[in-house]
């Protein structure tokens, strides 16, 4: 027996396609009892308020005006589907190491599936090219922070690679293109900060020292979506990057941030995109800028662009002379190559 979301998607695409839809028709498909069908119609009708009419000219039931609140719901729950598939089969995804969890969630979602797209869902994958593998001792010491308001003592590796200890209060945990982070008050900053879980060497409950309750949610939920990426400061900057061709084309349609601007112009007969996008610190930025290489610009603000050069230079000045060495080893002493990689180094 289906469900009862799947007859209902059932019956609204056959209103659609069919133009009416029957008591018998909705017992057959989901093999129901009258009752049950009659049921479904008057949650359709009831529920979801859809315009469900008795044609008794068409002896069926009609949507008597436009109802657009099931549009593509049938492919929107099979894209989900599709997407709950790849994330469980990677534990790294969805912290499931418990097989009998993750059948449970796939068989839940499935069974509101209509039958039709059960037939295709093979044929869709959703995959991701990098992940983290997640501590889940770390994970559990988060949420029992989180229920009983403690703090916690973390000893979190910096990016000089130094070790750190500060007091924190976990706030929110966040996954951020399949990698996982954690928003917590540092007592040490006196603000957010914004730590990775790869980076934590060591995270103990405190049982002693209980949150502040300095922030309201919506005030985190401010922090956390004010800027681009997971970097995140209180101060926030509008970056000016130009795209060209073929990136230019390729952007049209991507949101960096829910604030984004963007503007297309021609210059010299190629097609130019302009985006304007905030961001809080400067390096994840234009890591992403990097990826498109040569063909995006960042324009302004002036301190941002001339990061963006000192990473290319530094690019330059680092692979350049090592294709350079390759290109004469052999052709020089060994003294003339001990000098040259002296001054690589």
């Amino acid at each position: 027996m289906a469900s009862q979301i799947a007859r209902i998607f059932y019956i609204d695409q056959k209103i659609r396609t069919s133009g009416r839809v029957t008591i018998q028709d909705i017992m057959h498909e989901g093999d129901v009892a009258q009752a049950t069908a009659k049921r479904d119609i008057e949650a359709l009708r009831d529920r979801l308020n859809a315009p469900l009419h008795y044609d008794h000219k068409l002896r069926g039931y009609v949507y008597n005006k436009e109802f657009k609140l099931l549009d593509f719901a049938g492919e929107q729950l099979f894209l989900f589907y599709v997407l709950a598939l790849g994330i469980v089969k990677n534990q790294n995804y969805l912290p499931l190491t418990a097989e009998y969890a993750r059948s449970i969630i796939i068989e839940n979602i499935g069974a509101i599936l209509p039958e039709n797209y059960s037939r295709i869902s093979g044929n869709f994958i959703y995959e991701n090219s990098e992940y983290e593998e997640m501590n889940f001792q770390v994970l559990g010491t988060i949420m029992s922070s989180m229920m009983k308001k403690k703090c916690c003592i973390l000893d979190y590796l910096t990016k000089a690679v130094n070790l750190n200890r500060r007091t924190i209060e976990p706030l929110r945990v966040i996954c951020y293109g399949t990698k996982w982070y954690l928003a917590a008050y540092c007592h040490t900053r006196k603000e957010i900060r914004i730590f990775s879980f790869s980076r934590m060497q060591k995270l103990e409950i405190t049982e002693t020292e209980n949150f502040s309750n300095r922030y309201a949610p919506e005030e985190i939920a401010a922090f956390l979506n004010q800027s681009f990426g997971i970097a995140k400061t209180k101060e926030v900057q509008t970056a000016k990057i130009r795209f060209y061709e073929p990136s230019s084309f390729f952007l049209k349609k991507q949101i960096w941030h829910k604030e984004q601007k963007i503007v297309e112009y021609l210059e010299d007969g190629q097609n130019v995109l302009e985006m304007q996008v905030p961001y809080s610190k400067p390096e994840e930025l234009v890591g992403k800028v990097l990826k498109y290489g040569a063909t995006a610009e960042i324009l302004e603000p002036k301190e941002l662009r001339d990061f963006w050069l000192g990473e290319i230079k530094r690019m330059n000045e680092r692979f350049f002379k090592c294709e350079k060495i390759e290109n004469v080893r052999g052709s020089v002493s060994p003294a003339k190559m001990g000098e040259a990689m002296n001054e690589r180094i």
